[in-house]
């Protein structure tokens, strides 16, 4: 059976389940370079097609993840146009604090009178799937559709590797098909709801998004920075701003639980008006703790209700990691699943495990939903494509090009020496983390790579810590992990072990210590484990700094071409693309 997953909103994304199996998922920004690209995924779905060798007619299941979704244009507007942004937020201290035409226009919204927002009208379920038979031929009654927060659950339970046990499973984000959490217990291939908490009263995702804006950042992208920038405030002003925030949103206990603004009128403003005075780094860490306070007892609610010492986790709001380190903290939690790159795109996924269901379901056969297994879902990097690209951009005239049979061998020494190097090969790992593929790698014992890698290459924010890969079996020696949580899609934040800390330094948090690690087993990429064990030998570390291959803004590089030209406009020195090594003179 071949079911075909499908994310139209931000980031959007196709995933292609093969009996069961999770076989090939990408990403469609990716292939039109375009961060969030939101739409019918187009580019990926062929490009998937294309890797595994289908023809669209081999698809037995389409299915498309939320039952209502804004129209494209509108999802790409509000992610791209930062006028459109500042209106549709209502940035400003100019706005009102009540409007007859706001309310007026919720209503209408709640009642389907109205767009809920201007240009933001829902894309019809036939628009929506003639997208798909018009591009792959198929019929009508192949193309489904499959609840948001269902396709979340759906992703976090069947993508573990619990197969099958029972497991609480907890979704959480922004907003989608009217929800932004749900409750439901898990085992063998059923998921049952418990709870749906609706998103009209508010939802963390929404609170930490307008955060985000407040401190002058990209609302839907830069969510991460202010939960790296948290760490640095200190206490005081961390409780100053609790209590201001506090004031403005908060989780309201109850079946279900809540998650309010407890403020009528622009949220910004009151989010402008609670926080004026206080110190920057002191509104981050203010609302760091109100995310993980809220998190955490919505939780605990949860355990409590129905039981369950698994748990999956699925949805944006989990891509926070160091509140996910506190969740696997809890003295009940006995294993800890987070889905990679949990957003709106991990919801392919999802869909498809759905479809598969379906599938199963009518043709009376017995359903096997496998876990996610290695994330390097994308397409292949071949040698073919990178002679091609050496070849037609002339780059042996401008650089050092040589091919080496044992490249890991010689990034290994480039990092001793240079201290940066820039790996393109095997197939692009899915989602928003690098996991060795589509990587820049750097020595983690030297501090100066920082610097280096933010002036010349990425262009970050002084404050952003940058992460490891650790080899399995070099895992206690660097990080704090008692119950030995598996950890192989960076979705999960770490205490380090200060006896052995100096040897990963550029790597973890400089104010927390930190690490938000990729720990690697050798049979899940073992020419990225070699990479390190080669680095291993020459130094004694068992890990290296691992960033994305991309410039700051742009999604991470998918082929031989995209790894060229982000090497020719940065700073980087060297270029490891397949067995090819491309080194600036």
């Amino acid at each position: 059976m071949i079911v075909l997953g499908i994310s139209e909103t931000h980031c959007a994304t196709a995933a292609v389940l093969r009996d069961g199996a999770v076989v090939a998922c990408a990403s469609e920004e990716r292939f039109s370079r375009l961060k969030n690209d939101a739409g019918y995924p187009r580019l990926a779905v062929g490009a998937l097609l294309g890797e595994l060798g289908l023809s669209p007619s081999a698809i037995d299941r389409v299915v498309l993840a939320g039952t209502r979704i804004p129209s494209y244009e509108w999802m790409n507007r509000v992610m791209r146009d930062d006028a459109y942004r500042r209106r549709y937020y209502g940035v400003g201290l100019e706005v009102p604090r009540r409007g007859l035409t706001g309310r007026a226009r919720k209503l209408g919204a709640k009642l389907g009178l109205l767009d809920s927002a201007p240009g933001k009208a829902a894309l019809g379920d036939g628009a929506r799937r003639g997208h798909v038979t018009s591009h792959l031929g198929l019929a009508d009654e192949r193309v489904s559709f499959a609840d948001h927060h269902t396709c979340h659950a759906a992703a976090a339970y069947f993508g573990s590797p619990f197969t099958g046990s029972p497991a609480l499973v907890l979704t959480n984000d922004n907003s989608g098909d009217g929800l932004c959490g749900t409750v439901s217990s898990a085992r063998g291939v059923s998921l049952t709801r418990h709870e749906a908490t609706p998103s009209s009263a508010g939802s963390l995702g929404s609170f930490y998004t307008l955060v985000t804006l407040l401190l002058g950042m990209k609302p839907g992208e830069h969510e991460y920075k202010v939960m790296g920038l948290a760490p640095y405030a200190p206490e005081r002003e961390t409780e100053r701003a609790v209590t201001a925030l506090s004031a403005v949103f908060a989780m309201a206990e109850g079946s279900p639980s809540r998650f309010e603004w407890r403020t009528r009128g622009p949220l910004y403003r009151a989010l402008l008006e609670a926080t004026l005075g206080l110190r920057f780094d002191g509104i981050a860490g203010g609302a760091q703790r109100v995310l993980e306070d809220a998190l955490l007892r919505w939780a605990r609610l949860a355990r409590q209700r129905y039981g369950g010492e698994r748990l999956a986790l699925g949805g944006g709001v989990f891509m926070n990691v160091k509140a996910n380190m506190l969740i696997a903290d809890e003295s009940w939690v006995g294993d800890l699943f987070v889905f990679p790159s949990c957003g709106d795109e991990s919801n392919a996924v999802g869909a498809a495990y759905l479809g598969y269901l379906d599938l199963c379901a009518a043709a009376g056969a017995n359903p096997t939903p496998r876990p996610l297994g290695p994330a390097y879902l994308g397409p292949d990097v071949r040698d073919a494509q990178i002679e091609a690209v050496i070849r037609a951009r002339d780059l042996g005239s401008r650089y050092r090009v040589s091919e080496h049979a044992e490249i890991e061998a010689k990034i290994a020494d480039l990092l001793v020496s240079d201290g940066v190097v820039a790996r393109c090969a095997g197939r692009m790992e899915f989602g928003a983390r690098a996991l060795g593929n589509r990587s820049i790698l750097a020595n983690p014992s030297d501090h100066r790579v920082v610097d280096v890698i933010n002036r010349m290459i990425k262009n970050r924010d002084f404050w952003m810590p940058f992460a490891p890969t650790v080899l399995r079996e070099r895992e206690s020696d660097y990080l704090l992990n008692p119950k030995g949580l598996a950890s192989p899609y960076m979705m999960l934040a770490f205490p380090t072990n200060p006896k052995r800390r100096d040897e990963i330094v550029a790597a973890i948090h400089p104010q927390d210590a930190t690490a938000r690690a990729h720990i690697l087993d050798e049979a899940w990429n073992p020419p990225y484990h070699r990479v390190i064990r080669e680095f291993e030998s020459r130094t004694g570390i068992g890990a290296v700094l691992n960033t994305s291959f991309n410039l700051h803004g742009e999604p991470l590089v998918s082929s031989a071409e995209d790894a060229v030209d982000t090497f020719e406009r940065s700073g980087l020195p060297h270029l490891a693309l397949g067995h090819w090594l491309i080194s600036k003179k």
